[in-house]
C-alpha cells in the first residue's frame, strides 16, 4: 500500500492494483473482441466464445480488482477501512482510541514451495481490558514487504499523534 498522506493528524494508505485492472480487461478484451466479429460475419459460435471468456474475465475482476483504503484521523478520532470492488463497497469505522498498534499476521501458501505469506492487521482493545482483538486490514495474505512498510507507517504514525495529543 502507498502511504497518500502522513501527518500528525491524519494517515491515509491506499492500494489502487492498476496494473491487475488493465491486464484483466485485455483479458477480456481478448475474448469479447473475436466474439463480437464472429457475430458480424454470420458464426454465432463466436457469442460463447466472447460470452464465456469475457465472463471469466469479467468475474476475476470482480473478485481480484479492489480499492482498499486506511483512514486514520484524529480529528473525527476513527480509524476507517473502505474496500471497493466492481459489485460491492464495504466501510468500516472503528474508534481511533480503541487502536493499540498494527501487527502482521502470517500464514504459508500451500504447495511444494511453501512460501510465507503476510497481512497488515489492526490490534484493537477489547474494552474490557482482559484482551487485544485482531482486525484484519484485507483478507488477502500477499508476499513482500508490503505489509511491513504499512505496519511500520501505522505504528510510526500513532506514536507521533499520541505523542502530539498528550497535554504539556
Amino acid at each position: 500500500m502507498k502511504i497518500r498522506r502522513n501527518t500528525p493528524d491524519l494517515l491515509v494508505a491506499e492500494q489502487v492494483p492498476l496494473l491487475l485492472a488493465i491486464v484483466l480487461f485485455a483479458f477480456v478484451m481478448a475474448f469479447v473482441t473475436p466474439g463480437v466479429m464472429l457475430v458480424f460475419a454470420g458464426e454465432w459460435l463466436g457469442l460463447a466464445f466472447g460470452g464465456l471468456g469475457g465472463g471469466l474475465g469479467f468475474a476475476a475482476i470482480c473478485v481480484f480488482v479492489e480499492r482498499l483504503q486506511v483512514i486514520l484521523d484524529t480529528s473525527n478520532r476513527t480509524a476507517t477501512i473502505r474496500r471497493r470492488t466492481v459489485l460491492s463497497q464495504q466501510e468500516v469505522v472503528l474508534p481511533l482510541v480503541e487502536l493499540v498498534r498494527a501487527t502482521t499476521e502470517s500464514t504459508y501458501s500451500s504447495g511444494e514451495t511453501r512460501q510465507r505469506l503476510f497481512r497488515p492487521t489492526l490490534v484493537l482493545d477489547d474494552g474490557t481490558g482482559a484482551g487485544e482483538v485482531l482486525h484484519p486490514i484485507t483478507n488477502v495474505y500477499s508476499s513482500g514487504t508490503g505489509a511491513a512498510r504499512l505496519v511500520a507507517a501505522i505504528n510510526d504514525w500513532l506514536a507521533v499523534s499520541r505523542r502530539t495529543s498528550q497535554p504539556a
